[in-house]
């Protein structure tokens, strides 16, 4: 995810900690350009997707997919490629992690129910109240993603580059979103952050077992 403010804020002078927040936004957006692309290039040469939820790529897509809408309804037209990117290399994370022969039946029912859920609320609050949901969109990823990382006893599928890559755009997200006193902003930028250090925390915390060949047991889940 990533944006610009246009609206709102420009009638006000236009000071020091608005500069920061505003150059933190360009280089978060810049960022979200190249999150995923750490996994896919692993993923690609690999072919491990131990520890990589599918769950967590078909929500991306659907989240992103929701943002682009979004952000377009919104006139917020420097952020439209970045959101539209990232649903492809969402699909495509999916599609490397089925390439390994996990089945995404049931990754793809529950992206699914994410995305009737998200335009139910559209249709009933209207793009305020999408925006809001949108603003805790990143746990609903987290939650698989966490998830499947802590279940997998040698999560050797898990790119760090990508973590701490969305480490730094959650970090600047939220610098942005406290400058501007945005709380969906806000929100995003936490979780975001709270996520990448306990996926990180779970790579670092178990690179000793992946030469314990006799103790590998990974669990496999289906999400």
């Amino acid at each position: 995810m990533g944006f610009a403010r246009e609206n709102g804020v420009w009638g006000r002078s236009y000071t020091a900690r608005m500069f920061v927040a505003d150059a933190a936004a360009v280089v978060a957006t810049l960022l979200a350009w190249t999150t995923l692309v750490p996994q896919i290039t692993k993923l690609w040469r690999t072919r491990n997707a131990d520890g990589v939820s599918a769950t967590w790529a078909m929500a991306g897509a659907v989240s992103n997919a929701a943002w682009t809408a979004y952000l377009l309804s919104q006139r917020l037209w420097l952020a439209v490629p970045s959101t539209a990117v990232s649903v492809l290399f969402y699909l495509l994370v999916g599609w490397l992690i089925a390439r390994t022969g996990r089945a995404l039946g049931v990754p793809t029912l529950l992206g699914s129910a994410w995305a009737t859920l998200l335009v139910i609320v559209g249709l009933a609050g209207g793009w305020s109240g999408l925006g809001l949901l949108l603003g805790v969109s990143f746990g609903v990823q987290a939650i698989p993603s966490v998830w499947t990382a802590f279940r997998t006893w040698a999560p050797q599928g898990i790119s760090p580059g990508t973590w701490q890559l969305a480490l730094a755009e959650g970090s600047l997200w939220l610098v942005y979103g406290a400058a501007y006193r945005d709380r969906p902003i806000v929100i995003y930028g936490v979780l975001s952050c709270l996520t990448s250090l306990l996926m990180l925390s779970r790579y670092y915390g178990t690179r000793r077992r992946w030469l314990d060949r006799g103790r590998r047991t990974s669990v496999r889940s289906t999400v």
